[in-house]
């Protein structure tokens, strides 16, 4: 009895077999498995936007010659980036082609002018007049779209935009058409009010920059070089390089 073997009573085995340092080793592995590092995330938000054909081993191996073929040959990153900050000025700062005028700067022409439209025709027609009001509206629209557009987005909830349909550019071109529909009615409406419809004073001035603003914007290259600039950055592998280096897309004016 003095040499009995106890080594069994011992053993660290749980009942039917199980051992609890296996259980602790596989949870372990699945953690792990589940936090990605932040270059890893973002690889895989990229895997999800290719087509499904390229999404095995093989493909992903000739997908990074691809990507690496590109950027040796110009299409790299940085240089999608410098195109990127170059066009996301030419709303402000206008394309070579348009000789020094800028969109933002008719724009804000259209705005002005027409709240001094608005104003005459307050004092002449009242605050009730149908005409005033709508121009206002339109004004206020306009002016929305307009700010969300300076501010690329990032002063409001753009879901609250007028005609907002996931382009700020866009829900400024409809606001934009929405204006000049209001102001030239109620520019109308003061013509009838007046005693030679030819002869309006100062609101004819303004009413007539309103409308040379909007000639200006429809010969303006703004579209062209923004259309030039999603070709080129729009396609294959060049929209990979591009999200890898945080490009943005640039809106035309339509």
């Amino acid at each position: 009895m003095a040499n009995a073997d106890f080594s069994k009573q011992n053993s660290t085995q749980g009942p039917r077999g199980f051992d609890s340092g296996s259980y602790r080793e596989a949870k372990r592995a699945d953690e792990d498995a589940l936090h990605l590092t932040p270059a890893q995330q973002k690889l895989a938000v990229l895997e999800n936007r290719l087509p499904t054909a390229l999404r095995n081993r093989g493909a992903a191996l000739a997908l990074s010659i691809v990507v690496m073929l590109a950027a040796f040959f110009g299409l790299g990153g940085a240089k999608l980036k410098a195109k990127y900050n170059s066009a996301s000025q030419w709303f402000s700062y206008g394309v070579a082609a348009d000789n020094g005028y800028t969109l933002n700067e008719e724009l804000l022409t259209r705005l002005n002018t027409a709240a001094n439209v608005i104003t005459t025709g307050t004092s002449t027609l009242g605050t009730d007049s149908t005409e005033v009001q709508a121009a206002q509206t339109a004004l206020d629209d306009f002016s929305a779209c307009l700010d969300a557009v300076q501010a690329d987005g990032s002063k409001q909830d753009l879901t609250s935009l007028p005609y907002y349909q996931g382009s700020t550019m866009h829900a400024l071109y409809q606001a934009n058409e929405a204006l000049g529909a209001a102001i030239d009615q109620l520019y109308a409406k003061l013509q009838e009010r007046a005693a030679d419809p030819m002869k309006m004073g100062a609101v004819q001035g303004q009413y007539g920059q309103f409308n040379s603003a909007a000639t200006i914007i429809g010969t303006l290259k703004y579209n062209d070089a923004v259309y030039d600039y999603q070709k080129e950055t729009g396609g294959f592998p060049a929209s990979v390089l591009g999200a890898i280096a945080g490009v943005k897309e640039v809106e035309p004016f339509a």
